[in-house]
């Protein structure tokens, strides 16, 4: 459970608590009813051994020698006390963390089973079978039989020492046997059930945070592009709009409009949950975008010749990365140059996009990828297996990914069996040709 705390920790994660709570509510309900029919039936047993208690009590010693309305009393108070003992000791089994202490409760338990039967009789000591059914189920396995055993012993002796015979004798023993297995075997369903429980809701608030990880990096990733290039178009519009330019002017609005149906369409993507974007569309609209915002960008790959190298998967991440990047170049830098370049080398594909006009970046900052974009990349780029390595020096930025492409990517911390993509040509360099400089 120490993943979906991790992800309870992010921004995403906080706000998906109370679509957890909702989660775990259905659930909830069963173990609460679960809960409360064990509370019933172990209070139901209190009564009965409570009740076979009275009329032993008159025939003891004691009993015909003490006056009547204290031989009434003293089982009754008992009786009260061996349930309160038997709650607390109950709700220390189904909340470890929340009942009573385990040391407190179980002595306390064993006071009652044991004490009263000097004044009660040996009938009271079927109280000690409630004992041993929490000493079962509190305790370690080891310790629990060893308590178990004595317990179980020290029955037997007590009933000979009271002078009954062996029959009656092995008839609390047995009584004690089955009194306590099947109490052991009712709690000890009820705590696996509510375990199982906390495990179902867990992985289904996990699986909530996961989806809402995953629409807040899509919503970035998507958008951000599309609503950066709005901005630098409306910009480039009213330039052509103050020097006279009509045609010109005309042109950027239809992109705008381009622009915003693109968004369009890449929400209604979201909603249905997948969004597969072409490295090739990537690197062109890469090129138009840095070209209206007046950085020259170079780019060096063959999209074609990356596809049938690394396969769709892994070519698509590439796209990915490629978005990502031009975003963060339009958006948080006064670049004037721009390099792409995506080659399969040695069986990995390696994918790099420089650009200029950077300000100082605090070494955690580079290394750690800080910012939702980057994040994305990096969730992104270690879905397929592979690595990102963001670097700031000079003036000028490097966002790196490189992906092995013939062993299975990682998805959860788990390899998913299957590989990234097609062979590589024995690591030969592909030669991937220019798309063009602009």
């Amino acid at each position: 459970m120490s993943r979906v705390r991790r992800v309870r920790d992010t921004p995403a994660g906080r706000s998906a608590a109370p679509g957890g709570d909702v989660v775990r509510s259905a659930s909830s309900v069963a173990v609460r009813r679960l809960t409360a029919f064990t509370y019933a039936v172990f209070l139901l047993v209190a009564v009965g051994l409570s009740v076979t208690v009275f009329p032993a009590a008159a025939e003891t010693a004691w009993g015909r020698s003490a006056p009547h309305s204290l031989v009434v009393a003293a089982p009754v108070l008992a009786a009260l006390v061996a349930a309160t003992a038997n709650v607390a000791v109950l709700r220390t089994a189904l909340d470890p963390g929340g009942g009573p202490p385990r040391a407190l409760s179980l002595s306390a338990m064993a006071f009652v089973a044991y004490v009263p039967s000097l004044l009660l009789g040996v009938d009271w000591l079927a109280w000690t079978a409630v004992l041993a059914c929490f000493v079962v189920v509190v305790l370690p396995l080891r310790a629990a039989a060893v308590l178990y055993v004595a317990a179980l012993l020290l029955q037997l002796a007590l009933w000979r020492l009271a002078g009954q015979d062996w029959r009656a004798t092995a008839f609390a023993g047995i009584s004690f046997v089955a009194t306590s297995f099947l109490l052991a075997v009712l709690l000890r369903a009820l705590t696996t059930y509510q375990e199982l429980e906390r495990a179902r809701a867990e992985l289904a608030l996990a699986e909530v945070l996961r989806e809402r990880v995953r629409v807040s990096r899509d919503l970035h990733d998507l958008l951000g592009r599309n609503l950066t290039a709005v901005s630098l178009k409306v910009e480039l519009a009213r330039r052509h709009q103050r020097a006279g330019r009509e045609d010109a002017l005309r042109t950027e609005l239809d992109e705008v409009l381009a622009l915003s149906h693109a968004a369009a369409t890449d929400l209604r993507a979201l909603v249905t949950g997948y969004r597969a974007l072409s490295l090739e569309s990537e690197l062109a609209a890469a090129r138009r975008l840095l070209a209206d915002a007046g950085v020259a960008c170079e780019v060096d790959a063959d999209p074609d010749a990356l596809i049938g190298e690394a396969g769709a998967e892994v070519s698509e991440v590439a796209a990915w990365v490629v978005r990502e990047a031009t975003t963060n170049v339009l958006k948080h830098a006064r670049a004037t140059s721009c390099r792409i370049s995506a080659h399969v080398v040695d069986g990995e594909l390696l994918l790099a996009v420089a650009n200029d006009g950077v300000d100082r970046v605090p070494p955690e900052a580079a290394e750690t990828g800080a910012g939702s974009g980057l994040l994305g990349v990096r969730e992104r780029v270690r879905s397929v297996g592979g690595r990102t390595d963001v670097r700031s020096a000079g003036g000028t930025f490097v966002l790196a990914c490189s992906v092995p492409l013939l062993r299975p990517p990682v998805q959860g911390g788990r390899p998913t069996g299957r590989l990234s993509g097609g062979r590589t040509r024995g690591g030969r360099h592909p030669g991937g040709r220019k798309v063009g400089t602009s």
